[in-house]
């Protein structure tokens, strides 16, 4: 084989490879800042079976019960980082929240009322939604990947699977079921086994924008928002991870295309670059 040939053959692998390489970097999944994406951030150990009354973020403490059947008790009030639900009313300071972080017990020696999911703590819900709004603007043309962990305890009622993104106007501003929430995605039909009582197990929810945001969407922060159910069923959740993957657009491959064709292009040399590769330059 002759140099010539060689340089052509090289110069057509190292325009591929540089390109493949340009889109690959411009599709990097970039893992979003969800703060206690696991609820092990509380501001006190909880006791096996304890759950907080509630969550509202650092700096607010919330009371806890004993059990998931007991009333709320708050002389030894808990701080839940990141998490945000509703809490009791002024003019109802003692009201039971049907949502928060618990330290799963056991139904009998022996016999988890969960398993499957990792560190101490779970969120557990039933009728009250829990929320996380993350300081991150929805951006056009892009794709969320949201998994994360849920299943329902051992000697519980099968329930569905309820969880969703949102477009929020602020950090605060609740928005699962709310005028103020703008909806971007949410789980559809996801039951998990009856088999599965007691075990928690992977969901996915993904969803790709589109190249112009819709009015509802646009300069709305991402908000992540899950209930247990509707009623007395519950659910439990864990170990979430946000993932945004721009995607690639014909623009960003023309800029390449045409990148490449400058790098390799040579005034004296034997090739030039035509799309993405390389053929002989015609004397």
């Amino acid at each position: 084989m002759s140099i010539r040939s060689r340089s052509i053959r090289a110069g057509r692998r190292a325009g591929a490879f540089a390109l493949a390489g340009a889109l690959a970097s411009t599709t990097t999944a970039e893992v979003l800042p969800i703060i206690n994406p696991g609820f092990e951030s509380v501001s006190r150990p909880l006791a096996v079976g304890e759950i907080t009354n509630g969550a509202g973020g650092a700096g607010v403490p919330v009371g806890t019960r004993p059990n998931l059947f007991a009333g709320p008790q708050f002389a030894s009030s808990v701080e839940v980082e990141g998490w945000r639900s509703p809490l009791p009313p002024p003019m109802n300071p003692n009201a039971t929240i049907r949502v928060g972080v618990l330290n799963p017990h056991e139904v009998q020696p022996g016999v988890p009322y969960l398993s499957g999911y990792t560190g101490t703590h779970v969120a557990w819900g039933q009728v009250a939604p829990m929320q996380q709004t993350l300081p991150v603007f929805i951006q056009p043309s892009t794709t969320y990947r949201l998994t994360f962990l849920a299943g329902f305890g051992r000697f519980e009622t099968q329930e569905g699977v309820y969880v969703g993104l949102y477009g929020a106007p602020d950090l605060e501003t609740p928005v699962y079921n709310t005028s103020a929430g703008s909806f971007l995605a949410q789980t559809q039909g996801i039951i998990p086994p009856l088999a599965s009582a007691g075990q928690m197990l992977p969901y996915s929810l993904e969803v790709t924008t589109p190249a112009v945001l819709p009015t509802a969407l646009a300069n709305r922060y991402i908000a992540i928002a899950f209930v247990g159910s509707d009623g007395i069923p519950s659910m439990a959740f864990d170990d979430f991870r946000l993932e945004a993957t721009p995607v690639p657009g014909p623009p960003a491959i023309i800029a390449l295309t045409g990148a490449a064709a400058l790098a390799g292009r040579r005034r004296h040399g034997s090739f030039e670059a035509v799309g993405t590769g390389f053929e002989p330059v015609k004397p």
